[in-house]
């Protein structure tokens, strides 16, 4: 197999981005949410899964991810490069619910499978009203599925010794700082929630956040025992982050993502065009400058900041094949649009009702004043005509008993 590892340098990732606007997609009412690749293992933000899988069927992405590195102590590997560790992904979605992928994480070479189960998707329950609307997205997945169970978060772990006279082939043997990891078939489950300010208050700008957390073992959760050399950050598998993105120009998508991916923090930025997709970003932020150890094998690894960036193509199977994937999508997006043209005319119509109703229960009010004031005048007139007859009644006493009784 050909190595995919290459050399690269440049300059420190030294400035933070901040979350911004979200792209709204084909509704600014309902945003469409879209997601880059992580470095290792299919969709996501830079390190961390996502409730989220593309939404027609034959959606691919071809991923390839570097990651800066100090020297690696370990034993000789063939076409090794000792400054950058490397990636290339393979996934593709079916009927909107479903990722799978091949991830190779070494130029020895080693790979394992990746996959994701989206069961319930938050578009699904959006225009239904009530709490409904507030539903997640939920995904339950898979990592490093395979038989290299030995790797890291990197996908570091094993060494490729070269052919001897004894042995002609060339073998994977774990290294020395990577026998107690067990890695493969790494689950987890996980949260994602897109909200839109424009939703919450017509009048504020249409601004989109997705919010993601979840849990998972393996490659979230396990450090090889190597405990405070592999992460002084870990959650003990809690994984969690934010995501937003907007255009900067037509057919155009910048996405900033921040996160904490079970060990430590994470900050960067991808940008999308036409299909094409590239991404920056400063990992292990926590861990500040590295402080590599004689001895400390893992201190080459572990516990300072790198820079990794990413590069990628994401299209259609059916496009590539049929020619008719533009159509398909515009399709998704008239019935996407369809719907929402329905869920604004129903929420017209019940701002119409509640201003009726409102208008009503005021013209009750009015009506119910008015009777009281009416009832109160017809009162007053009742005793006053009372009072009058009381008075006449007097005088005419008077006038029949005109001698007063002596005062007493």
């Amino acid at each position: 197999m050909r190595p995919i590892t290459a050399m690269f340098s440049t300059r420190r990732f030294l400035s933070a981005a901040a979350l911004a606007l979200v792209c709204g997609g084909a509704s600014r009412a309902d945003a469409q949410q879209d997601f880059p690749q992580t470095l290792y293992w299919g969709s996501g933000l830079i390190d961390i899964p996502v409730a989220w899988v593309a939404p027609i069927t034959g959606d691919f992405a071809i991923n390839y991810s570097g990651k800066q590195f100090d020297v690696d102590p370990s034993a000789p590997k063939l076409n090794y490069s000792d400054e950058l560790n490397s990636q290339l992904t393979f996934s593709m979605s079916f009927a909107g619910r479903v990722e799978v992928g091949l991830a190779a994480f070494s130029s020895n070479p080693e790979q394992g499978f990746f996959g994701r189960g989206l069961i319930l998707r938050e578009e699904d329950y959006r225009g239904r009203g009530g709490a409904a609307r507030f539903l997640p997205s939920f995904a339950v997945g898979v990592r490093n599925v395979g038989p290299y169970g030995n790797i890291d978060r990197f996908g570091v772990g094993y060494s490729l010794l070269p052919p001897t006279a004894d042995d002609p082939d060339a073998r994977h043997v774990v290294d020395s700082l990577h026998t107690r990891f067990k890695t493969n078939n790494s689950v987890y489950g996980v949260l994602t929630k897109g909200v839109s300010l424009a939703e919450i208050r017509p009048s504020w700008p249409d601004v989109n956040f997705s919010v993601t957390v979840g849990y998972g073992n393996g490659l979230f959760e396990d450090d090889g025992e190597l405990g405070d050399r592999y992460s002084a950050r870990s959650t003990g598998g809690l994984f969690y982050g934010l995501k937003s993105d907007f255009e900067p120009g037509p057919n155009t998508v910048l996405t900033l993502m921040a996160e904490h991916n079970a060990w430590d923090f994470n900050l960067g930025g991808s940008l999308y065009y036409r299909g094409l997709r590239a991404g920056l970003y400063v990992t292990e932020l926590a861990a500040g400058g590295k402080s590599q150890e004689a001895g400390n094998d893992a201190s080459a690894f572990y516990n300072y900041s790198k820079l990794a960036f990413t590069i990628g193509l994401q299209s259609n199977i059916f496009a590539l094949i049929k020619g008719d994937f533009l159509q398909g999508r515009a399709d998704a997006l008239n019935k996407r649009r369809q719907e929402l043209i329905a869920e604004i005319a129903r929420r017209q119509q019940r701002v119409a009702a509640l201003e009726l109703e409102i208008n009503r229960y005021e013209a009750q009010n009015l009506l119910e004043l008015e009777q009281r004031r009416a009832q109160a005048e017809g009162e007053l007139r009742q005793e006053r005509e009372a009072l009058r007859r009381l008075e006449d009644r007097l005088k005419q006493i008077e006038r029949q008993n005109p001698t007063r009784p002596p005062q007493q």
